[in-house]
């Protein structure tokens, strides 16, 4: 097995970085603020609804899609608060293993968890899905939900994820992907907002899930919600105005402001969209 390049693994290293500083930055309050407690896209039914049951729906629809039991063992990475962790542990009594890179994220979970009397079924850890520090074949479910956007290498990831699972154990996922005809300076002002090196299109998610030995067994296009999210998120981040900018500042309330309109516009000019996958771990040759 070839070694990473020394480049290749600081590549990496930057992104785990710059993506830890954004989430333990003034990014938390910001997500905190408008977001709450879960920090997602949403599936809408209609034009005029809130957030908040949008990102529910998307939620419930993933989570429609498996089924599990008392003794499964399921990872989920970039957990944010834990709130789909608590979900599953709620619905299944399942034991769920949550990972973050953030510590804001991490600790603010766990709080949750514990308010809720789920700590001896949610637990966080802080880990980075490039390299997760566990054995082969631990895993039944392996969830993410937008966070594939700050891996550097996503190859990388998804190898770590079919690791990690057992024999067609299922990997769960939902992300925002963009198009591979985006111009360059679009292209560039998208990934600056997220401080993330690059990101892939559905092609390019198709093309390496099949690579790394997944088979997709289900895929949906959620496209028409990212711009919708981002509608609302504007509308609440404008309202709030006064509440954010005593602490984090006006220039990253104006950079938030920018970024969120940004990725509207991307979203309604067709330039980024958003998939839910499931696909199944087959067996290495």
């Amino acid at each position: 097995m070839t070694k990473p390049s020394l480049a290749h693994s600081a590549t990496i290293q930057n992104a785990v970085d710059a993506a830890k500083q954004y989430y333990d930055g003034t990014a938390d309050d910001i997500y905190r603020t408008i977001w709450g407690n879960s920090i997602h896209l949403g599936l809408f039914e209609r034009e005029d609804e809130a957030l908040p049951s949008a990102m529910q729906r998307a939620k419930d629809t993933m989570i429609d899609g498996i089924v599990l039991h008392p003794k499964s063992k399921v990872l989920e990475v970039g957990c944010g608060y834990g709130t789909l962790a608590r979900q599953l542990s709620r619905k299944f009594d399942c034991p769920v293993l949550a990972t973050n890179i953030s510590d804001k994220q991490l600790t603010r979970g766990k709080e949750l968890t514990e308010a809720e009397g789920l700590s001896d079924k949610v637990r966080f850890e802080q880990a980075d899905f490039h390299k997760l520090p566990y054995p082969d074949n631990s895993f039944e479910v392996y969830w993410s939900q937008e966070s594939f956007l700050h891996a550097a290498d996503r190859a990388q990831v998804l190898k770590e994820a079919h690791r990690v699972l057992e024999p067609f154990g299922l990997l769960v996922f939902s992300e925002v992907t963009l198009r591979r005809s985006t111009p360059l300076a679009l292209r560039e002002q998208i990934l600056k907002r997220i401080k993330t090196p690059a990101m892939w299109s559905k092609y390019e998610y198709e093309v390496h899930l099949k690579e790394q030995g997944f088979q997709v067994e289900k895929w949906e296009d959620w496209s028409e919600n990212v711009a919708r999210t981002y509608s609302w998120t504007l509308k609440q981040l404008e309202r709030k105005q006064n509440q954010l900018i005593p602490t984090i500042g006006e220039e990253a309330f104006e950079q938030a402001h920018s970024g969120m309109q940004l990725w509207k516009q991307a979203a309604d000019d067709g330039y980024l969209g958003w998939v839910h996958v499931i696909a199944a771990a087959t067996q290495n040759d």
